[in-house]
C-alpha cells in the first residue's frame, strides 16, 4: 500500500514539473574585454562569447554595427567596425529561440584614428608646408624619413575646425612624411600613422622673371601684350604701379605673356613677380617704365570737309589742342584727361628691401662675415692708412678772398672784415643740407612729374630727420650725460656728395636695393673728456643708427604692400629709415675726420674691428639678399679702391722718400 501510494506521488510531481513552463538559459554571451581600452586606429574589433542557439546583436550609441546570426556558434567577432575617433559604448542584446533577449554588459573603448594627411598615397612639391584634417584641438606630430633618417616634427594643435598646418624645416631633398595626432580628451595616447606621402621639399626661390614686352619709353598703343621670361610652370603675376593686372601661368618654353590694356595717357611702371611650383616667391623684376601717349588726332585742314547732310548739325571742328569746340550755349566740356596716380600710389621706394626670411633663404647671413672681412680690408683700413699718410702731403688750398694782398690801404678792422668768411644760420645750412640729402635720395631711384613723387621726397625727408636726431643726436646727449661731459654736434655738409656718389651708383648700376647715406651729423664727446666717455657717445650714435635702421627694416615690411595716401607715407618714411641708416653706419664707422669711427679706432683698434665687423656684415647679409646687388661687381670695384690707396701709401711712404 506504501508503495503505491509512493508511486502515484512520484507520478503527480512528474506531471506538475511537465506542465510548469521552462525557465530560460542563463546568458553566456559577453564581450572579451581588451588588454587596453585604447584602440589607435580608426577600425575596431570586437569578440566574445555566446550561448548556443542565440544571435547577437552589437551596438554602439544605440546605432547596430554587427549582427551575430549562427545560433549554434560559441563564440563571436566583428572585425573591422568602422569608428570615429572619441570614446564609444558598445552595448549587445542575445536573443534565445524562445524569444527571450539578454543584454550584454556594456564595454568603453577610446578610440583615436590617425590624423588625415593631404596627399597622403602620393607625391606632393612643397617648401616644407603639410596640411590636414584632425580631431579639433589636437596636437600634432610630423615625422619625415630622409637621408638623414627620420625626424619628429612639433606642429601647431588643430583648429576648432580641425584643420591643421604644419610647416617644417628640412632641406632640399626627398621625404616619407606621416603624421600622427594626440587628444586630451580621449586620453594621453598617441594615434597611428597616417599614410605616408612622398614629398619633395623645394625651398630655393626662383629667380625674378623678365619683362622684354614693352619696351621702357612710349608708345600709342592702347591695348598691348606683355611678355617676358620665368620659371617653367610657375604662376606670374604682372604689376602696373603696384597693383595686380594679370596672372599667367609660365609655358614649358618658359615664357609668359599677359594682355594688358592703358586705362589713360600717362606714365606707368611694369614689374612681375613669380611663385614656383613649390610655393617659393621670387622677387621682382626690373622696373619698366612705359608712357602711354596716343597720336593727336589730324588736323581739320588735312582733309576736306564733307558737306552736311541736309537738315544735320555740322560736326564742331578741333581746336589747336585736338579737343572739340563747344557748338553752343550748354554743350558738355571736353573732360580733362584723368590722372593716372594720385597721393596714395605707391613709389615702389624700398619694395626691393629683403624680409628676414628672404635674408636667410638667400645665404644673405651665410656671406654676412665675408662681407664684413671685406669692408675692413677693402674700404675701411686703406681709407685710414690713406688718411694718415698721404692726406697730410696734399698741398692745401687757400681760402679764397675778394680781396688781394696788396690791398694795404686797408685799415686792419677793414682788413679782418673783408678777409671774415661769410657765415650762415647753422639751421639754415642743415635745412639745405637734409632738404638735398632727400632730393639726392629719391634721384636714386628715378622720380616723374607726379604728386606721389613729392609724398616720397617728404617720407625721405622725415625719415632723415628720425635718423640724424634720434639715431645720432639723443643717443650722443645720452651717453654724454651719461659720462659727465658734453657731446659736441658737427654738421657734415660734406656728405652730401657721397650721397649723390651713392645715388649714381644705385641710378647707373640698378642696384636693389639702392646705397643711400642719410646721417649728415655727427657728434664727440668735448675735448678733454675720458676714454670712456669719448668709446660712449661714439658707440652710442652708431648703436642708435643701427638700432633705427633695423626697427626700419622691419616696419616697413609690416607696412608691405600699403595702400592709401597714409599709410605709404609711413612705410616709405621706415624704408627711408632702412635704407638710408643702414647705408650711413658704414660711413659712420670709417675711422678718419669727425667720424665716430675714428674715436673708436683711437681708443681701441680691436673693439673698432669686432663693432665694424658685425655692422658691416649685417648691412652686408640685407643689402646683398636684395632683388638685384651686384655683390660681384662692388667687391672687384672695392678691390681697385683698396689697390688705389695702397700704392698711395706705398708711394708716399716708401718710394718717394728715397728720390730726395
Amino acid at each position: 500500500m506504501r508503495s503505491s501510494t509512493a508511486l502515484a506521488t512520484t507520478l503527480l510531481a512528474a506531471l506538475a514539473l511537465a506542465l510548469l513552463p521552462a525557465a530560460p538559459a542563463t546568458a553566456a554571451a559577453a564581450f572579451d574585454v581588451p588588454p587596453s581600452d585604447f584602440v589607435a586606429g580608426a577600425t575596431v574589433t570586437l569578440s566574445g562569447a555566446k550561448d548556443a542557439g542565440s544571435t547577437l546583436v552589437i551596438r554602439r550609441g544605440g546605432q547596430i554595427v554587427c549582427t551575430v546570426g549562427d545560433a549554434d556558434a560559441l563564440t563571436w567577432q566583428c572585425a573591422d567596425l568602422p569608428t570615429p575617433s572619441g570614446v564609444h559604448e558598445f552595448t549587445g542584446d542575445e536573443t534565445f529561440a524562445d524569444a527571450s533577449v539578454v543584454p550584454l554588459a556594456p564595454l568603453t573603448l577610446r578610440v583615436l584614428a590617425p590624423p588625415v594627411l593631404d596627399g597622403a598615397g602620393g607625391s606632393v612639391l612643397t617648401t616644407g608646408r603639410f596640411t590636414g584634417t584632425a580631431v579639433p584641438g589636437a596636437s600634432i606630430r610630423v615625422q619625415s624619413t630622409g637621408e638623414g633618417g627620420a625626424i619628429e616634427h612639433a606642429c601647431p594643435a588643430a583648429l576648432p575646425s580641425g584643420f591643421w598646418s604644419c610647416v617644417i624645416d628640412l632641406p632640399n631633398g626627398f621625404y616619407q612624411v606621416t603624421a600622427r595626432q594626440q587628444s586630451a580628451a580621449i586620453g594621453p595616447e598617441q594615434s597611428g600613422a597616417s599614410p605616408p606621402v612622398s614629398a619633395t621639399i623645394d625651398r630655393t626661390p626662383p629667380s625674378a622673371p623678365t619683362i622684354t614686352s614693352p619696351r621702357p619709353g612710349t608708345t600709342p598703343l592702347a591695348a598691348v601684350t606683355a611678355r617676358g621670361g620665368g620659371e617653367r610652370g610657375a604662376t606670374l603675376q604682372l604689376f602696373v604701379d603696384g597693383a595686380v593686372v594679370c596672372e599667367a601661368v609660365v609655358s614649358s618654353s618658359g615664357a609668359w605673356q599677359c594682355p594688358l590694356r592703358w586705362p589713360s595717357p600717362g606714365a606707368y611702371t611694369l614689374q612681375a613677380l613669380q611663385r614656383d611650383r613649390a610655393g617659393n616667391f621670387s622677387a621682382a623684376s626690373a622696373r619698366v617704365e612705359v608712357r602711354f601717349s596716343p597720336p593727336a588726332d589730324p588736323p581739320a585742314a588735312s582733309a576736306p570737309a564733307a558737306p552736311p547732310l541736309p537738315g544735320s548739325s555740322p560736326t564742331p571742328k578741333p581746336d589747336a589742342s585736338g579737343a572739340p569746340l563747344p557748338e553752343g550755349p550748354g554743350s558738355p566740356a571736353t573732360p580733362a584727361e584723368v590722372p593716372t596716380t594720385n597721393w596714395g600710389t605707391p613709389t615702389g621706394f624700398g619694395a626691393s628691401l629683403p624680409t628676414a626670411q628672404q635674408v636667410i633663404d638667400r645665404g644673405g647671413w651665410v656671406l654676412a662675415p665675408l662681407i664684413g672681412l671685406a669692408y675692413l680690408l677693402l674700404i675701411a683700413l686703406p681709407v685710414r692708412a690713406a688718411a694718415t699718410h698721404v692726406l697730410p702731403r696734399l698741398p692745401r688750398r687757400r681760402r679764397l678772398t675778394l680781396t688781394g694782398r696788396n690791398r694795404d690801404d686797408l685799415d686792419d678792422e677793414a682788413s679782418a672784415a673783408a678777409r671774415a668768411p661769410l657765415v650762415l644760420s647753422p639751421y639754415l645750412v642743415a635745412a639745405g643740407t637734409l632738404g638735398g640729402a632727400a632730393i639726392i635720395a629719391a634721384l636714386s631711384g628715378g622720380i616723374d612729374a607726379e604728386v606721389r613723387y613729392l609724398r616720397l621726397t617728404a617720407a625721405i625727408g622725415a625719415g632723415l630727420v628720425l635718423l640724424n636726431i634720434v639715431g645720432v643726436l639723443l643717443p650722443a646727449r645720452l651717453a654724454a650725460g651719461v659720462g659727465a661731459t658734453r657731446a659736441v654736434v658737427r654738421l657734415l655738409p660734406g656728405i652730401l656728395l657721397v650721397a649723390l656718389a651713392a645715388a649714381l651708383v644705385s641710378r647707373l648700376g640698378g642696384l636693389q636695393p639702392p646705397l643711400l647715406a642719410g646721417v649728415l651729423i655727427a657728434a664727440a664727446a668735448a675735448v678733454g673728456s675720458g676714454r670712456r666717455a669719448m668709446a660712449g657717445v661714439a658707440v652710442a650714435q652708431t648703436s642708435g643708427v643701427a638700432a633705427l635702421a633695423l626697427l626700419g627694416w622691419a616696419v616697413r615690411d609690416l607696412l608691405s604692400p600699403s595702400t592709401g595716401v597714409w599709410m605709404t607715407l609711413a612705410s616709405e618714411t621706415a624704408a627711408a629709415v632702412a635704407l638710408g641708416g643702414l647705408g650711413s653706419l658704414l660711413m659712420l664707422l670709417l675711422p678718419v675726420g669727425p667720424l665716430p669711427g675714428r674715436t673708436l679706432y683711437a681708443v681701441s683698434p680691436p673693439a673698432w674691428a669686432v663693432i665694424a665687423l658685425v655692422s658691416a656684415g649685417v648691412t652686408g647679409a640685407i643689402l646683398v639678399a636684395g632683388p638685384a646687388f651686384p655683390l660681384a661687381v662692388l667687391t672687384l670695384a672695392g678691390a681697385a679702391f683698396a689697390a688705389v690707396l695702397t700704392a698711395a701709401v706705398v708711394w708716399v711712404r716708401w718710394v718717394a722718400p728715397g728720390w730726395r
